[in-house]
């Protein structure tokens, strides 16, 4: 059975809080989601720095539907990435809307 968008988003945030603070899950070569403050957010990823973010954007229904795969193989086999510009990233540019 399909996961609905609001388990996906129940169980990213609570997968990402239990690590210490702010680590991101890849789920693609160019996106990340990560919790800052009970909230999920996404952030692509910057393809001239290794660590660099580039933009942020909503997690929401149809971000969700265009990586489900993605999600879905991470749910098999979680994995997290620290990236220690997010710290600053968070302070800076959060995005205006968050997914419910």
């Amino acid at each position: 059975m399909d996961k609905t968008f609001a388990q996906t988003m129940a169980d990213l945030r609570m997968l990402l809080r239990d690590h210490p603070p702010l680590p991101t899950t890849d789920v693609t070569d160019g996106a990340a989601v990560y919790v800052d403050h009970g909230t999920l957010w996404g952030v692509f990823l910057s393809a001239d720095e290794p660590d660099g973010l580039d933009a942020p954007f909503v997690v929401d229904a149809w971000f969700t539907g265009h990586v489900a795969e993605n999600l879905a193989d991470w749910f098999n086999a979680p994995r997290f990435t620290y990236r220690p510009a997010l710290a600053q990233w968070v302070l800076d540019a959060p995005p205006v809307e968050a997914a419910d």
